[in-house]
């Protein structure tokens, strides 16, 4: 079963089964919580759970008018996951690649997608054959 964590490792998760899609959003959003553009695993809300810790949470309305809640460390400040009101996102957790603990976790998670590519820095080449989307549909 998949694990991963925060930095400081007070804040540890896992899922079962598969990843409904993997996708790299470009948004402005994404940009300013994590530092430029983040590779997210689309998973069943069901199929997840927090193992040890409280994620704290910040709400947020996302520049589509979507409310997109962020869950992160209190401690070392990592963002672990993002929920979201938006349909496609309701019943879902969106769990940021790179706080998988598996040592070739992001080389597992190729995009299928990329989300907001007009707002991609321009040195960011497309991913090649992910869906190249100007927002998230």
């Amino acid at each position: 079963m998949p694990t991963g964590s925060c930095l400081c490792k007070a804040i540890n998760y896992q899922y079962k089964g598969d990843v409904i899609t993997t996708a790299v959003c470009h948004c402005k959003t994404c940009q300013k919580f994590s530092g430029g553009s983040s590779v997210n695993l689309l998973i069943p809300h069901d199929h997840f759970r927090i193992t040890s810790g409280k994620p704290k949470i910040y709400n947020h309305t996302h520049e589509t008018g979507m409310h997109l809640t962020l869950h992160f460390c209190g401690y070392c400040g990592v963002t672990l996951y993002k929920t979201a009101d938006r349909q496609e996102f309701q019943d879902a957790v969106i769990l940021l690649a790179g706080t998988l603990d598996e040592p070739n976790a992001l080389d597992n998670a190729a995009p299928e997608a990329e989300f907001f590519v007009g707002e991609r820095a321009k040195w960011w080449r497309p991913v090649e054959g992910a869906k190249q989307l100007e927002a998230f549909t």
